[in-house]
Parts: structure tokens; sequence; C-alpha cells
């Protein structure tokens, strides 16, 4: 064997990692299809993260490198309608992990989400230290367990790593995949954004975990998207079909329950921390012939996927009517 090849294998070895995730959806996925073929050991759990002493029962048990929660409500819709109970998960379960972590004296990772800060422009870019102001309850709450685990870090001996993803895409086929659900649209906005490819993603948190890094890290490749352009590349790629009509941020507003956020990530401290993405449209362009492959593979995720949309936007319909009377 190549000594460089030797070399590159001994590396690896050192820096291979267990994984503990709190989480069974698709970041979780993502972390162990991933992971697991570079040599990883990835645990997936779905405990209540809520419930501290079952979340250290898995530390314990498991006895981990590193713990991950990537559990959270999502779907800002949703979010806006049961204020309670997302609370409940994304801040309370999330701070609970970090304090289970803190307890057993475990590295802990949380993912996060990078719209918590509004870009007017695609130069109006923001740090991770930036005020937030965000848009809907699901990125405050998102907000909110990141200030609490960054204090927990401030006030013990805790060891933490939070990742800030923005409109997370794949060239996965997954009925959570943001790409997927756009081949079930026909109207799209032609705002500003960061996007953040969340193979890149994964790589990035390898290496952010075998650093042992701490702190919060904007995540997002570089460079500016928005729904319409990537329409456009979804039309080329992988659904020529796909109807797609121009319509304004106030018209999308009124579509929806909770309000789009526009955001733009400057990931300056993430490229000086030694991780550097390709631009957003070329990972684009790279990952979309493999998406059309899967789907064609797979039909039924897109099925469902537009069964899911056609089901939200009749159950949004009705419950705007009802507000109107």
């Amino acid at each position: 064997m190549d000594p460089n090849s030797l070399l590159l294998t001994a590396t690896r070895f050192m820096h291979f990692m267990k994984l503990l995730i709190f989480g069974n959806g698709q970041f979780a996925s993502l972390f162990k299809n991933i992971l697991t073929p570079r040599g990883h050991d990835i645990v997936i759990v779905n405990t209540d993260i809520r419930k501290l002493a079952d979340v250290k029962s898995d530390i314990e048990a498991n006895q981990p490198d590193v713990v991950i929660n990537t559990a959270a409500h999502t779907n800002l819709d949703w979010c806006e309608q049961h204020r309670l109970e997302c609370f409940d998960s994304n801040v309370l379960g999330a701070d609970t992990v970090a304090q289970a972590c803190q307890e057993t004296n475990s590295y802990f990772m949380h993912v996060s989400t990078g719209c918590m800060q509004e870009s007017l422009t695609p130069e109006d870019a923001h740090r991770e230290e930036d005020p937030a102001n965000p848009t809907s309850f699901y990125s405050w709450t998102k907000y909110w367990a990141d200030q609490m685990i960054m204090n927990r870090v401030s006030r013990s001996n805790l060891k933490a790593l939070i990742l800030r993803p923005r409109q997370p895409v794949s060239g996965i086929a997954s009925p959570r995949n943001a790409l997927v659900k756009m081949l079930t649209f026909s109207k799209f906005i032609d705002t500003p954004n960061s996007i953040t490819v969340l193979e890149d993603f994964i790589d990035t948190a390898e290496q952010m975990l075998a650093k042992k890094a701490t702190g919060i890290f904007n995540v997002a490749n570089p460079g500016v998207m928005s729904p319409y352009r990537i329409a456009l590349l979804l039309k080329e790629y992988v659904k020529p079909e796909l109807e797609i009509n121009l319509i304004s941020k106030e018209e999308l507003n009124r579509m929806t329950l909770a309000q789009r956020i526009d955001s733009v990530l400057d990931c300056s401290k993430l490229v000086n921390a030694g991780v550097t993405l390709k631009p957003a449209e070329e990972r684009l362009r790279e990952i979309l012939p493999q998406l059309k492959k899967d789907l064609e593979a797979r039909p039924e995720i897109f099925d469902r996927t537009n069964k899911d949309t056609i089901e939200k936007l009749s159950l949004k319909s009705v419950k705007r009517k009802a507000s109107s009377v």
C-alpha cells in the first residue's frame, strides 16, 4: 500500500467516533447513512428529550464520544399553532439534552438553524453574534435554545458545538427534503437566501467534531440562491414539466400561517476554523442529477410529498377563511 494511503487510513482511524443522536428525522438519517460507511459508530434513539433521566440513561448506556441533538418540531405553520408544544420540545428539550451532557461530562453538538436574522439584500449577511429578529415562532425557539445552551457553557464545564444550517437541501430523495417539496409547488419567490447542502453539512460536522470545536457556527454554501432560481434548476435537471410562477413575498405570506424569513449567512467564522464549502449553485448542479435518479427509483417519495402538499394547502385555505370570518 502507498505510504500516503497508510497515513490517511491511520489519521481517519484516530478520528473514528461513536455518535449518539437524539431525533429520527432527516438530519439523523443522513448522519447515519453518510458517516457509518466511513467507520463511525452511529446510534440513533427516539427518546423523549424532555425527560432528563431517560436522556442521561441513553448517554450512560452508550458512552458516546459525541451526543448530538437533532430532535425538534420544524414545520413552521404547525409551530405557530402549537406554541407550547413547540417551546417544550425545541427549547426545553434541547436544554435538557445539554443538561444531561453537562452532568455526564459529554461533548455536545446541537443542530440549530440559520433563519434567525433577516436579510434584505444579498449583501446583508449576518454573523453568528448578530442580534436575532426572527419572523416565525419556530425560529425564536431555536434562538432561545442556542442561548440556553451557551449559558450553560458559560456557567459550567459543558463543551458544546452549535451548527446553524440554512434552507437545507439534499441530493437524497426524502419527503422531508426541501427540493422534493419544491417539486410539488408551482409558485416561487425570488428573494436571496443562503442554502446548506446537507451532505456538506454532515462533512462539516464530522470535521468540527474531530477537532472538538466549540461555539456557534453558521454552515452554508457560499453565494445566495432563491426559491425561484432553485425551481429553474429543478426544471432543468429533474422535472422539465415543472410549472413555475413568480410571486411576491407578500403573496407567499398570505398563503401561509408563518411568515417566511430571508436569511443570508456570513460563514467566515467557519472558514477561519478550516472548513470551506463549494458554492451553492455549483453544488446544486452536482446533486440534482442524483436527486432525479433517486426519485425515478423511488417514485412513491414524490407521490407522498405531493399528497402532503395538497393536504397542507387545503388545510391552510380552510383556516384562512375561518380566521377572516
